[in-house]
C-alpha cells in the first residue's frame, strides 16, 4: 500500500494517505493473525497479507460512501415534510367537532 501511494501522480493529503495506510497496517494485522494456523507457507502467507491490505483502503471506502448514502436517504424520508425553517406542513386532515 505504501509503495502504491509513494509511485502514484495524484495530490493528496497527509491525513489521506494516513487514512489509506493505517486501514491498510490494521487489515494486514488481523489478516495475518487469522490465517498463521491455516497457511504454513511463507511467500504464500505474504502475498495474502499483502493482497488484503492492498484492498482495505477501496473496500473501507466503498462501506463509508454506501452508509453515508444510505444515511442520506432516511434523513431524506424523515424530513420530506418539513420547512427548511423547521416548521412542518399543517395537516390537511379535518378535526370532527
Amino acid at each position: 500500500m505504501t509503495a502504491r501511494l509513494l509511485m502514484s501522480t495524484e495530490q493528496v493529503s497527509f491525513f489521506w494517505v494516513l487514512r489509506r495506510v493505517s486501514a491498510a497496517a490494521v487489515t494486514a494485522a488481523l489478516v495475518g493473525y487469522g490465517i498463521q494456523d491455516y497457511i504454513q507457507s511463507a511467500g504464500l502467507k505474504m502475498a495474502v497479507v499483502g493482497a488484503c491490505g492492498y484492498a482495505a483502503p477501496e473496500v473501507a471506502d466503498t462501506v463509508l460512501k454506501y452508509i453515508k448514502t444510505r444515511g442520506e436517504a432516511e434523513v431524506a424520508k424523515v424530513t420530506k415534510g418539513i420547512k427548511p425553517n423547521g416548521k412542518a406542513k399543517p395537516s390537511k386532515a379535518k378535526r370532527k367537532r
